[in-house]
């Protein structure tokens, strides 16, 4: 029995790889709306934008204390073009970094987590300065997802943990 040529081994792969990638080709079914609107099968852009993952800090007494990596999306009111956001995430994510550094976005109860009610209100007043005010709808935090595990924060009034007492016996042994 003779060995394929290499065409032909080109042949079967590009054929098999090309039937495997298939489905990844293939376009959704969408639903017909009622009606014969002009534009009726154009796709309409999302109006969700997600945001690139930023790392904000986590600032307690003066210092760093660890960094909340936050995933957000931005949903647009209905009508507003996706297109009127293009090439301002730069600019939201250094106005977000920049203002977490002045007034952290600090819990008061953790140090893995931040305060979200602030940071979507942080969020929203820096996108209406840049894309004008009224076009977004919603401000999501998707995911937080902590540098590090840190105890959250000693509450106040709260008895410190008591010190352990000297071992008795001979000093000079090391446990």
């Amino acid at each position: 029995m003779s060995r394929p040529s290499a065409i032909a081994r080109r042949a079967f792969l590009t054929a098999s790889l090309t039937l495997l990638a298939t489905p990844a080709f293939a376009r959704s079914a969408k639903k017909e709306k009622k009606g014969g609107k002009e534009g009726e099968g154009e796709e309409v852009a999302d109006p969700v934008i997600k945001l690139q993952s930023m790392a904000l800090p986590i600032i307690a007494g003066g210092r760093l204390v660890n960094y909340v990596f936050v995933q957000m999306t931005i949903t647009l009111k209905p009508g507003v073009l996706v297109t009127v956001f293009e090439g301002k995430e730069p600019l939201l994510r250094d106005a977000i970094v920049r203002e977490a550094h002045n007034k952290p976005f600090v819990r008061p109860d953790s140090y893995v987590a931040l305060d979200e009610a602030r940071l979507k209100a942080s969020v929203l007043r820096e996108i209406n300065g840049l894309i004008g005010p009224g076009k977004v709808a919603l401000v999501t935090v998707v995911k937080q997802t902590p540098r590090n595990f840190v105890a959250p924060p000693a509450k106040p009034g709260a008895d410190k943990p008591a010190s352990r007492p000297a071992p008795a016996g001979d000093s000079d042994l090391v446990p």
